[in-house]
């Protein structure tokens, strides 16, 4: 992290843009701008047009300069875009609406009022009806979108006119078609803008944007920057999809199920300034930002192979000491290697790719924390930090909470329904922490409690 400090604005770290569509490389810009912005760095971002993709910038980044590129020999390139904190974490993190990212362009008045309908088609159309990648729909989620889509409109008081948008033609005009019984309009040419500009400039103007597909970055995009409302018809559990925070109409419309076993955890304030530490797509954990500040040591009793929450903390803080307490990083890659060279068909490639990701992971955590071992429930002169599952908290409290310079951990559990008594337990047991609880929505509620010292500043 601190490698990345920038002395002055002169200096620009050098980033390699997605050569895709708008809602992707405006995804792309507010993560890094954000990042940008927390950490008061500066990039110099180049819009890549090297794939069939092509558009001008329209778009200015708070900390960020953007250079237009037609052509770009490989990508990624060896800078900022395929670091492993990139790739794994920045990448992977929230998009919500603020205004780090902002549209260079005047929106059109109109005296019509409008609904946009959004139906994504090309690429995002497959042909199989099992393992469809996130985001992706076959030709019967089409026809669920379209009828979902009809119904909607119907239960609307307010019966306005439609205008339908897809970078697809035959899609789009299938649509149009099958919603004839609405009001159609057509909206006037913009001229000397590209298409995909108007389309966006546009569905920012709409009073609502329906989602007439199972999603779309680019309709999520036109909700965050017009900080409006999109109505979807498919629920976002996958990680990937589930990270663009929008307002969101569910329809059909569904009461939530409540668990009023959960109702009375703990959670952080809206006044806490917290992060988001770990693989968002695979696991992440809140911590206050304070916690980074005041402690020296990590101290990690983690049973599994997913290291991301002791990576990311060390990204963000290069100072940490981490402590692995359970097994090596080391002999959890060495024993992925041999089952590379003892099972996989394609090994050499399989190997390889392994053999960067390790030297990544160790030039990250440093020769101590990769290779070595450290003893359990030891006694620390620094302040420290605990990751841990419930039940070996539990059985520790009193060494944990008799520690001066224990400030914290992030708990962690594989089912709330089984958990919950030795959760509100531990929650109940000492008045000198702020406690939050985090239920996930997954077959088991697992989830996590993090709590930290009141007293740190």
């Amino acid at each position: 992290m601190k490698n990345l400090q920038n002395k002055n604005k002169k200096q620009k770290i050098i980033f390699y843009g997605r050569p895709d569509g708008l809602g992707n490389r405006y995804e792309e810009l507010l993560l890094l701008s954000n990042y940008a912005v927390e950490n008061n760095l500066y990039f110099k971002y180049f819009w890549n047009n090297t794939g069939k993709w092509k558009y001008t910038n329209k778009f200015s980044a708070k900390n960020i300069e953007i250079v237009e590129v037609d052509y770009v020999r490989k990508w990624p390139t060896n800078n900022f875009e395929s670091t492993k904190y990139w790739r794994d974490y920045i990448s992977t993190n929230d998009i919500f609406h603020n205004n780090n990212v902002t549209l260079d362009l005047n929106l059109q008045e109109t005296q019509n009022k409008y609904i946009g309908v959004l139906a994504r088609g090309s690429d995002r159309i497959v042909n199989n009806n099992e393992l469809l990648p996130p985001g992706f729909q076959n030709f019967e989620d089409v026809k669920r979108s379209i009828k979902l889509t009809k119904e909607y409109l119907i239960s609307k008081k307010e019966q306005l006119p439609i205008v339908i948008f897809s970078e697809d033609k035959e899609l789009k005009k299938y649509v149009s078609t099958e919603l004839k019984q609405f009001k159609q309009i057509t909206l006037p040419q913009i001229s000397s803008i590209e298409q995909a500009y108007q389309d966006l400039i546009n569905l920012l103007a709409a009073k609502e944007i329906i989602l007439c597909s199972k999603f779309s970055s680019f309709a999520l995009t036109a909700g965050l920057i017009s900080n409006k409302k999109v109505i979807k018809f498919y629920s976002y559990s996958h990680p990937l999809l589930n990270r663009w925070k929008n307002e969101y109409i569910n329809f059909p419309f569904e009461k939530d199920q409540v668990d009023y076993k959960t109702l009375d955890l703990p959670k952080f304030t809206n006044e806490e300034k917290v992060i988001s530490i770990g693989n968002n797509f695979i696991k992440s954990y809140m911590i206050p930002r304070k916690i980074l500040k005041n402690i020296s040591v990590l101290v990690s009793y983690n049973k599994s192979k997913y290291i991301g929450f002791e990576e990311n903390f060390k990204l963000l803080k290069n100072s940490v000491n981490i402590h692995m307490t359970n097994t090596t990083i080391f002999f959890t890659d060495l024993e992925e290697i041999i089952n590379i060279l003892k099972n996989n068909k394609n090994r050499k490639n399989q190997l390889k790719i392994k053999l960067a990701e390790s030297k990544k992971t160790k030039k990250i955590f440093g020769i101590k924390s990769y290779f070595l071992k450290f003893r359990q429930f030891r006694t620390y002169n620094n302040n420290y930090f605990i990751f841990i599952d419930i039940d070996t908290l539990a059985d520790n409290l009193n060494h944990f909470f008799n520690d001066s310079c224990f400030t914290g951990a992030i708990a962690t559990f594989d089912n709330f329904q089984k958990k919950s008594k030795l959760i509100n337990k531990i929650i109940d047991s000492n008045n000198d922490y702020i406690f939050h609880s985090q239920i996930e929505k997954d077959k088991n509620n697992s989830g996590y409690i993090s709590f930290y010292k009141d007293s740190l500043v």
